[in-house]
């Protein structure tokens, strides 16, 4: 961990600040790497502050404690934390870190900027790899850095599409200024203005992070599947994949109303509706984990490890295959989406419970 990073979380861990993810990764982190380092951190007092955090620290629980390094860049250089943590629920015992990182017949790389662009004509727009969004203003279509794309009239085409494919992740700004970030294997129906109309209504699959622009008189309102949520001004995420049993609404700012089988339930920050076809549940729960893929982070909570492998599969483009049926292994942590697929693997073949083999874009679980 880089020690500002470093000396941050100490501050926040000490004063009671930090968030529950926040304190997730620097227990691991202390018990995993500082506490056997003899570099440590400059710019941290570790010998006054050691007996602190050690009273602040959770005794030994059903824990078996994982934790690997990872260092990826992301745009507008955002600093990330560059450790990545997994946790196996299994017994008492903490198992040290396998740093021996298992070979494989290859390896898959990570997702990158990925989508296609669809005209109500029919028309398709390949979208630039090395550009990480789109803008659509009026009549300009426009990457963006505000590079042109194409001399289009996008008014005489009322509803565009964007696709990202599995293993891609595209933004797009809406005509009002409402921001999409489009997770793999997403699509988002919306037209190219929102002049004339009533509601801003918009239309998604797979997964989407709204940062939607207020507009009092006009709602904007986000279709998926069975679902609608209606919002004046906020931030959101929706994840509702064909594959899942459910669609989850995570506020972060402001507040939406989710209907969903004739059943209507108000969320405020911090909270998720979990809509399924026997209604709509509401929880609780810390934002970061929900907008995590956006951050270039996969962050498991008690997470099913088939759930685990199904957001590796759309975001390296794999096909995941059990042999023996689906390990019932539950995971906490954070690992970065900017490794190879086989670093990830590894982290989880370190807890000894589950074993992988590769072979071109099927990833076989052996045990």
């Amino acid at each position: 961990m880089e020690s500002q990073r470093a000396k941050q979380l100490l501050e926040k861990y000490l004063n009671g600040t930090c968030s529950h993810q926040e304190k997730i990764i620097f227990e691991s982190w202390y018990n995993n790497e500082v506490k056997n380092r003899e570099d440590k951190p400059g710019t941290v007092d570790f010998i006054e502050q050691q007996t602190k955090i050690y009273n602040r620290l959770p005794k030994p629980t059903s824990t078996k404690t994982i934790a690997f390094k990872w260092a990826s860049s992301i745009a507008a250089a955002i600093a990330l934390i560059i450790l990545g943590l997994y946790f196996f629920k299994n017994n008492d015992t903490v198992k040290p870190v396998n740093t021996n990182t298992p070979t494989y017949a290859n390896d898959v790389a990570p997702g990158s900027n990925k989508a296609v662009l669809t005209l109500a004509n029919g028309k398709t727009i390949n979208l630039n790899d090395t550009k990480s969004g789109i803008v659509i203003k009026g009549s300009q279509l426009t990457y963006d850095d505000g590079t042109a794309i194409q001399n289009l009239n996008i008014k005489a085409n009322p509803i565009s599409t964007i696709t990202t494919p599995r293993g891609g992740q595209y933004n797009v700004e809406l005509p009002d200024g409402t921001t999409v970030a489009l997770n793999a294997a997403s699509t988002l129906k919306f037209p190219s203005t929102f002049s004339g109309l009533v509601t801003r209504t918009v239309e998604l699959t797979g997964e989407g992070y709204f940062q939607v622009a207020k507009d009092k008189q006009h709602p904007f309102i986000v279709k998926s599947a069975d679902q609608q949520i209606e919002v004046l001004g906020t931030h959101f995420n929706v994840s509702s994949y064909a594959d899942e049993t459910h669609i989850k609404t995570t506020l972060v700012e402001g507040s939406v109303k989710v209907t969903s089988n004739g059943k209507t339930q108000l969320l405020k920050p911090n909270q998720q509706s979990i809509a399924t076809a026997k209604g709509i549940s509401i929880r609780d729960v810390d934002t970061e984990e929900a907008i995590a893929w956006k951050n270039g982070l996969f962050i498991f909570d008690n997470e099913p490890l088939e759930s685990v492998l199904r957001k590796v599969a759309r975001w390296y483009n794999v096909e995941i295959v059990y042999t023996n049926g689906i390990p019932n292994n539950t995971f906490i942590g954070s690992v970065s989406r900017f490794d190879q697929v086989s670093k990830v693997l590894n982290v989880l073949e370190s807890t000894g419970s589950v074993h992988f083999k590769i072979e071109g874009r099927r990833i076989t679980v052996l045990k």
